[in-house]
C-alpha cells in the first residue's frame, strides 16, 4: 500500500473520531476493519444521537475531507444512522 494511501486512510479515520468525540454525544464505538486480497473495509459505529442527513451540507468540511481523500485514493465513503451514526470506508487495495 502506497504511502499516500495509508495517509488518507489515517487522516479520514482521524477525522471520523473526531467528528464522534465532537458531535456525536456517544458512549459507545465499534470499530471494525478488515481486509481480503482486493479491498480493506473499516466501519466505525457510535450509539450516539446520529446525523440528520438533510443538513449534511450545512457541515464542516470534515466529511467533505473525508470524502476527497477517499476518492482520491479509489475508496469510497458512506455515512448513515444505526441507532446512532454509522461511518463505513472501503478501499481498493489492487489500484497500487
Amino acid at each position: 500500500m502506497s504511502g499516500e494511501k495509508r495517509r488518507n486512510i489515517f487522516l479520514s479515520f482521524k477525522e471520523t473520531l473526531n467528528n464522534i468525540l465532537k458531535h456525536a454525544q456517544a458512549s459507545e464505538v465499534k470499530i471494525t476493519m478488515r481486509a481480503d486480497e482486493n479491498k480493506l473495509y473499516i466501519t466505525i459505529r457510535d450509539n450516539g444521537v446520529g446525523i440528520d442527513l438533510k443538513k449534511l451540507r450545512r457541515f464542516g468540511n470534515g466529511l467533505n475531507n473525508i470524502k476527497k481523500r477517499m476518492q482520491n485514493i479509489d475508496g469510497d465513503f458512506v455515512i448513515g444512522n444505526d441507532n446512532g451514526t454509522l461511518v463505513c470506508f472501503e478501499v481498493n487495495l489492487e489500484s497500487d
